[in-house]
């Protein structure tokens, strides 16, 4: 094993997104830097056209780009990788870059908060049916003659869309969240947000099921662990989910589950859709097991024009927008920037998916250009 030690001119590829802070600080440490952001290209850079790019490069920062033993192996000068996600193995070959003794750096709960937001705002848009009224003024429907009903008497008037059977008052009628109990499946950093807006802002109940995580964990937050996923289904008037996808994950809310659910529940998935087991979600919309679903991801995406989820108004459907808000950008550049600094400075960095790589690196601070 050869020592490694990041000298000031090092050079640095950032194809993440990254904030301008960020590259600021890295620049400040010494670095040659060269930003490339994914945003400003069509895409992914081909494996074959990042070897390539990667020929001298010391710490590569990737978001998207796959990097696989190939790559690692092509780029000689390579001593740090940093995936600025929170799952970097979805990017990153890690057991590859182990065997290379090159650390991964990556950001846990980057996006936890915008997640939460976005759960809540899919929410919202299904049990008040937002998102169905907005698509019905666009189309044209409830619109008409401005007209003024003094309905409530007195020196008050009232100004309606209707009062009949078929008013928007009475067809988009929706349930309000309070004193709803909410079963979130992971109690994830985002599921614990989760929980922490539905009791705090919402006045919910909150049960989750997850076995990773021990009752004693979840108790700080006023959430009650479930040990059986169909009892938190039967349970619960929304399921949202926040696992991570595993093995022990994969397909793990199905028909059973489903039907298990109260049939005036709402179901949530901002997490990943390999969580469902392929049809059960359609399934049960269509024999109205549940009363709706609000969802952000999709076992193909895109998402095909002629999915049978954008045809339902019983559905709300985001493009996997949940994490799109700058400060999950600012967050994750911060972390990553920190972990470097450390790196170069003979300490641990907080967030590396192989620690036993660490060891590769010289304990010493960032080296001026011509210093031994």
């Amino acid at each position: 094993m050869s020592n490694k030690q990041l000298i000031a001119g090092a050079q640095v590829y950032v194809t993440s997104n990254f904030s301008s802070d960020g590259i600021e600080q890295l620049r400040s440490l010494g670095f040659d830097v060269e930003f490339d952001p994914i945003e400003e290209r069509d895409g992914r850079m081909p494996p074959a056209v990042l070897q390539q790019r990667l020929d001298d490069v010391d710490i590569f920062i990737s978001g998207f780009e796959g990097v696989p033993a190939s790559v690692m192996d092509a780029a000689s000068s390579l001593k740090l990788l940093a995936c600025p996600r929170g799952g970097p193995e979805a990017s990153v070959d890690i057991e590859a870059a182990t065997a290379r003794d090159i650390p991964v750096l990556y950001a846990p709960g980057r996006n936890a908060e915008t997640v939460a937001d976005h759960t809540f705002g899919l929410l919202l848009a299904a049990t008040r049916n937002i998102a169905q009224a907005h698509h019905r003024l666009q189309m044209g429907e409830y619109t008409g003659e401005p007209q003024t009903d003094a309905a409530a008497g007195g020196e008050r008037e009232d100004v309606t869309w209707g009062i009949g059977s078929d008013s928007p008052y009475v067809t988009l009628r929706g349930p309000e969240l309070n004193s709803r109990t909410l079963g979130i499946v992971g109690f994830s950093r985002i599921g614990r947000r989760v929980a922490k807006r539905a009791r705090e802002g919402f006045n919910m109940n909150v049960i989750a099921y997850d076995p990773f995580v021990d009752h004693v964990e979840m108790e700080p937050f006023g959430v009650e662990k479930i040990n059986d996923i169909t009892e938190l289904c039967a349970q619960s008037d929304v399921v949202s989910l926040h696992a991570a996808v595993a093995p022990s994950s994969r397909g793990m809310i199905g028909t059973e589950e489903f039907a298990a659910m109260p049939d005036d529940a709402y179901f949530v998935n901002t997490a990943r859709a390999a969580l469902i087991q392929d049809g059960a979600l359609i399934s049960a919309l269509k024999t109205n097991e549940i009363q709706g679903a609000a969802v952000d991801v999709y076992s193909q995406e895109p998402i095909h024009r002629d999915h049978p989820l954008l045809s339902m108004d019983d559905v709300v459907t985001t493009p996997h927008i949940a994490s799109a808000a700058q400060e999950v950008i600012d967050r994750h550049s911060a972390l990553i920037v920190q972990d470097i600094s450390s790196i170069i400075c003979g300490d641990d960095p907080m967030h590396v998916v192989n620690p036993q790589t660490l060891s590769s690196f010289e304990p010493a601070q960032l080296l001026t250009a011509g210093e031994s």
